[in-house]
């Protein structure tokens, strides 16, 4: 699955995605080792920020502008 990286997960989805518990999570982000913005009374987290954190950021960063190319070809071979 392709996601955007300025998707937005919570606390509750990154734990799933990193099989940790929510509050493990919560820890992450307090010491620093998960960036996020607090905001609405929630953490935001952004899949560039859980892709940094897992150290594939350059990774999914250079899959993502090749499927934005991909796209962007079909649709101009679609006119």
């Amino acid at each position: 699955m392709i996601v955007a990286p300025d998707d937005i997960y919570t606390t509750a989805e990154v734990a799933k995605l990193l099989r940790k518990s929510e509050r493990q999570v919560q820890r992450y982000l307090k010491n620093g080792q998960l960036k996020a913005q607090w905001r609405n009374g929630r953490w935001q987290i952004t899949a560039l920020a859980l892709w940094t954190y897992q150290g594939i950021e350059t990774e999914m960063q250079k899959l993502w502008v090749e499927y934005c190319v991909r796209m962007a070809q079909n649709d101009d071979s679609e006119k």
